[in-house]
């Protein structure tokens, strides 16, 4: 999973990362408010975790813009308060949960796991601008017609759209689309990502796939 964990205790959000991390994840810290704010709206996260007090922007005023720009992505807040009314308001603003510091690893993982697991039963299609992924029928449509892929462009289709605006290395790119821990001699990589390109580019005119030199390749977040 992608997950933002914008966390203003370097200890706690260090700590966060490091057991998120081993059990696979891919972790971005925010250090306030205002990064999270930024780094939500270039990036998709699969869950959002905010700490009530931040600096510059507070996690709740970071919840409530999340939702205001239309995001449905799972937010969990952490937080030392525990009076009821905290936790309505959290709940009101968008929150999908709510986490009383001190907590464990284990407890957020769990919550985190019921938060994403809900959403994702209720989510059917992947938007970027004008294209559209049927994740169930495994269909990629946009106002212009049917953009035919094999099933191997769409999940790298998928996976580029879910990490927009960010260089994705081919190392990465074989874990998470291909399954491998190694990067094959043959040019399947390359290959795939150049006709996925040609087939986007049929359709829509735009190059939104740029290849990085030595590092990889930028899925454009416009």
């Amino acid at each position: 999973m992608e997950i933002l964990i914008a966390e203003d205790d370097e200890q706690i959000a260090n700590s966060l990362k490091k057991n998120f991390t081993e059990e696979g994840n891919h972790v971005m810290v925010a250090k306030d408010g205002e990064e999270a704010i930024h780094f939500s709206n270039s990036i998709f996260f699969d869950v959002i975790l905010l700490d009530w007090r931040m600096p510059k922007v507070s996690g709740i005023e970071v919840c409530r813009r999340i939702r205001e720009n239309g995001s449905k992505v799972p937010i969990i807040l952490l937080t030392a308060l525990s009076h009821v009314k905290n936790k309505v308001e959290a709940l009101n603003l968008g929150a999908d949960d709510y986490v009383t510091k001190p907590f464990s690893f284990d407890e957020l993982n769990a919550r985190i796991t019921a938060v994403v697991r809900r959403y994702q039963s209720n989510t059917n299609e992947l938007i970027f601008n004008d294209i559209t992924l049927e994740l169930i029928g495994r269909k990629v449509n946009t106002p212009r017609g049917e953009i035919y892929l094999t099933a191997k462009e769409f999940d790298l289709l998928r996976y580029f759209i879910l990490h927009k605006g960010s260089i994705m290395s081919k190392e990465e790119i074989c874990k998470d689309v291909w399954g491998l821990d190694f990067v094959p001699s043959t040019n399947i990589i390359e290959a795939t990502v150049k006709n996925l390109r040609r087939k986007i580019e049929d359709n829509n005119g735009k190059n939104l796939i740029k290849s990085i030199y030595g590092e990889g390749y930028l899925f454009i977040a416009e």
